[in-house]
């Protein structure tokens, strides 16, 4: 049968296709970037909620951290000796802890018309690293003034920034007193009453501590108690998470700096990239730029700590084995340079 013909008027079958789809594209189009601009916009929310919890978290833990927490003490006294105490300064490397120790008479022990000492007595260190151990305060001293002593505390500065000191005595029960554990409060200072000789008398002084002053960068737990005129400590004192926080970002980016320099070695020797000469000078700036920035971490522990076994010696490795793989490549591949023919 004979296929019949449209008529002179009438529009060709497809001639509204055209316009259908266009009008189907742009439906869809305006559809699908609208979905496409919601997702982006969903990311970017959660994005920012996830950053600002993180934030929130960080300052919530450093503000929790790097607190001085006396767990227990005697408290102060009415009539005795109150002592404050403040770490100022602790050498890691030598095992040493620097407190600023200042004594405050109370009841019969001071003279309130004239604020000076009422009566005489003698503070002996038993475990002082410098000066003497032995300080007398004689009566009609006025009251106040601070001195510091340097004192011994146990230690190991290799585990860096994990490491942590201790002022105590080792469990009794432990048959080796060099690997105890240290759990029991070693004496501080023992306070005696003195005569008019200078002679020390048998009679009690009461001893009583405030809240110990903290010392930046260090977290410290005190447990304190005051016997037979002896006020012994139990000093656990560890880093902050401020200062962790921040060696361990220094940490990560010094990975993240032999990780982009092996990516870059790589892209040159396998020919993904061009090789520009000048590149070799980044690369010995890296390898020599972090010796500086592993030496001014804070409290920088000597050579041969935890973090150079474990961090910094394979990123030095990284970085010298990615800078001979990218001079080797332009050894290789480089041509060398055309003479000129004059």
């Amino acid at each position: 049968m004979a296929r019949s013909s449209p008529g002179v008027g009438a529009a060709p079958v497809n001639s509204l296709n055209p316009w259908c789809d266009r009008y189907f594209l742009a439906m869809t189009g305006d559809n699908a970037g609208g979905r496409v601009q919601r997702s982006s916009r969903k990311v970017w929310i959660a994005t920012a909620a996830v950053v600002l919890v993180v934030y929130a978290l960080a300052n919530l833990a450093f503000a929790q951290a790097g607190r001085t927490n006396l767990e227990s003490g005697p408290g102060e006294v009415s009539s005795g000796v109150n002592f404050g105490i403040g770490m100022t300064a602790l050498n890691s490397t030598e095992g040493e802890m620097t407190l600023r120790i200042v004594g405050v008479p109370v009841g019969a022990f001071v003279d309130e018309s004239s604020g000076t000492w009422a009566k005489s007595i003698r503070v002996t260190m038993p475990f002082v690293t410098s000066g003497s151990a032995t300080r007398t305060v004689p009566a009609g001293t006025p009251v106040g003034g601070t001195q510091s002593f340097s004192f011994l505390i146990d230690g190991d500065s290799l585990f860096y920034p994990f490491d942590q000191y201790q002022y105590g005595f080792g469990d009794e029960d432990d048959s080796d007193p060099e690997t105890a554990a240290i759990t029991q409060p070693a004496p501080l200072l023992i306070v005696q009453e003195v005569d008019a000789a200078g002679a020390p008398t048998s009679l009690k002084v009461d001893i009583g501590m405030y809240p110990p002053e903290g010392l930046q960068g260090w977290s410290e737990q005190w447990v304190a108690t005051a016997e037979d005129n002896t006020l012994s400590v139990l000093l656990t004192v560890k880093r902050s998470g401020g200062v962790l926080a921040f060696v361990l970002v220094v940490l990560t980016l010094m990975i993240g700096v032999a990780l982009l320099a092996s990516l870059v070695a790589r892209a040159v020797v396998l020919k993904r990239r061009p090789i520009e000469a000048t590149m070799a000078g980044w690369f010995a700036a890296l390898l020599f730029a972090l010796i500086p920035l592993r030496t001014n971490l804070p409290d920088s522990p000597p050579i041969g700590a935890w973090i150079d076994v474990a961090v910094f010696y394979w990123v030095e490795i990284a970085l010298l084995v990615a800078m001979s793989v990218f001079v080797g490549s332009w050894l290789r591949y480089r041509k060398p340079p055309v003479e000129n023919a004059n």
